[in-house]
């Protein structure tokens, strides 16, 4: 089983320290950030695969619109190494989360 952690997604901001996980795959979950033209990066916007939007609706949950984005996005992702990922989260420049799957 391989995994990629990334390190080192800490920002400064108004003084304050904020520290992310980043990235993660390994050979069951992915986390990834979806960029502008189906490009799929880590925390730090570097290239680790291609993702293309499957479908997506009205982000709801429980009644509320979720405060995040008003579209909720269903993916898939091809990491460089092939590997391939069904995705959810809310699109372009947002996290993205999702588990290992068989086809693209």
């Amino acid at each position: 089983m391989s995994t990629n952690v990334e390190k080192d997604c800490v920002i400064t901001h108004n003084g304050k320290t904020f520290e992310s996980g980043g990235a993660f795959a390994s050979d069951d979950y992915l986390i990834a950030y979806p960029a502008k033209d189906g490009v799929l990066t880590d925390w730090h916007g570097r290239q680790i695969g291609e993702w293309k939007l499957i479908s997506e609706r009205r982000a709801v949950f429980f009644g509320h619109e979720s405060w995040m984005s008003s579209t909720y996005c269903y993916m898939r992702a091809r990491l460089t190494d092939g590997r391939i990922y069904s995705l959810r989260g809310f699109g372009v420049g947002m996290i993205a989360r999702g588990k290992r799957c068989k086809s693209y």
